[in-house]
């Protein structure tokens, strides 16, 4: 499978687009990195008993949730009265795990952590490499990578912090970018924790950053695609993906089958937008009524717990073309639904009314298409079971919210 991912300015800023051979199937806006990330020294507002959590309140008068049970023996105090117990009034440095979402406050934790292109530092002391590097040769390099960094700079590399290795290191043209990286990111997080000492109440310390250089990256160390497309018309973009080494020197030879290309999209009188014809797109996936090739359409329901997902033939179809049809519409709607996860960015509960059909092979098919479907998905989104009423339960990793197709559009210049 071949992918190209369109990195443009939408409405909410730098957009992501990935098209997997030529169809729209998933969006990533950066600005939603850039709401969660973010270090505080945030003052302890409230502390309820029976939550067993703080509230906190932060410069911008945002009111941050605060589980004490997952941060118990791991609070950092900034100003405090009790070095055992939060109080009222103390301080504390957290980082936003969670934007808010409609009545939902955003979340907040003490395991305070750091992106870097290569690596992850954390304060929990947590060592290990992405599970999305499957070579074991590999695995244990970084492994022993780790053990050198610990040893060279162990005055810095303390007990109090850990690293998880990203699926970008495989693309790290050596240890030496690898070792950088990780020590960069290190220096970078042990400065926000001294700065927070002389910081006053409730300021912001650390403005979480987006690296898209990093994010394509790690896209091409999945190996997912046979060939990655990048294109842009940000020149700053191309500029960072261009310098960290996305396409290597085999990459940039002649050969028309390169796994990796980046190309500038300077053409004045047609964005990438109306090129791929991306708003329209966006506007038909984010409509409630959404319609098959075949015939058929999905009705689309978002409630506050889960979305349901309904599949009708929109046919009268009868006789023995009926269940042949059914299929087809049932395995057309799976892998719809599949990009509809991506690029609405929908989460938690998934229920999915399938078209009734009449025999178990017919519906292991379905579910077969729907399972391999979803396994191309960067967030996890599993199959959970059929329910006693034959409906398909999925989960999907929740990670900021639901996307906004305002939000999404290519076409600001004109709003």
């Amino acid at each position: 499978m071949k992918a190209k991912i369109v990195i443009t300015n939408a409405a909410c800023g730098h957009t992501a687009y990935i098209f997997e051979d030529e169809v729209l199937s998933e969006v990533h806006p950066f600005s939603d990195e850039e709401e969660t990330g973010s270090i505080y020294v945030a003052v302890v507002d409230n502390i309820v008993e029976n939550l067993k959590a703080a509230f906190l309140r932060i410069e911008t008068g945002e009111v941050l949730y605060y589980s004490l049970e997952e941060n118990e023996g791991r609070h950092i105090f900034i100003k405090h009265g009790n070095k055992s117990k939060v109080r009222k009034g103390d301080w504390l440095l957290v980082q936003i795990t969670k934007a808010a979402k409609g009545s939902k406050k955003a979340q907040a934790t003490a395991d305070i952590s750091l992106k870097g292109r290569y690596a992850v530092i954390n304060r929990s002391g947590r060592v290990g490499v992405s599970k999305r590097i499957t070579e074991d040769e590999k695995r244990e390099d970084l492994k022993e990578l780790y053990e050198r960094l610990k040893n060279i700079y162990s005055s810095e590399l303390t007990d109090d912090f850990g690293i998880i290795f990203r699926s970008a290191a495989v693309s790290a043209k050596n240890e030496d970018d690898i070792e950088e990286d990780t020590i960069k990111t290190l220096r970078k997080l042990t400065g926000i924790i001294e700065r927070a000492e002389n910081s006053s109440a409730g300021c912001c310390i650390y403005k979480s950053q987006v690296d898209i250089a990093a994010y394509i990256m790690d896209i091409k160390a999945k190996s997912l695609y046979d060939k990655i497309t990048v294109i842009t018309d940000i020149g700053e973009v191309y500029e960072d993906i261009y310098s960290a080494g996305f396409i290597s020197e085999t990459d940039a030879s002649d050969d028309t089958d390169k796994e990796a290309e980046l190309i500038f999209h300077d053409e004045k009188y047609q964005s990438p937008g109306a090129l791929f014809n991306i708003d329209r797109t966006l506007s038909i996936m984010f409509g409630r009524k959404i319609y098959l090739k075949s015939g058929g359409y999905l009705v689309v329901d978002l409630t506050e717990a889960l979305t349901v997902i309904d599949v009708n033939t929109g046919k009268d179809i009868k006789g023995s073309s009926l269940p042949e049809h059914i299929l087809k519409t049932n395995n057309e709607a799976a892998e719809l639904i599949a990009r509809l996860l991506r690029i609405r960015n929908l989460s938690g509960i998934i229920i999915i009314d399938f078209i009734n059909m009449r025999d178990e092979l017919s519906e292991e098919k379905v579910i077969g298409e729907l399972k391999k479907h979803i396994s191309r998905d960067h967030r996890k989104c599993f199959f959970v079971d059929m329910t006693e009423l034959g409906l398909a339960e999925l989960t999907r990793q929740r990670i900021g919210t639901g996307y906004i197709l305002e939000n999404l559009l290519t076409n600001i210049n004109n709003k």
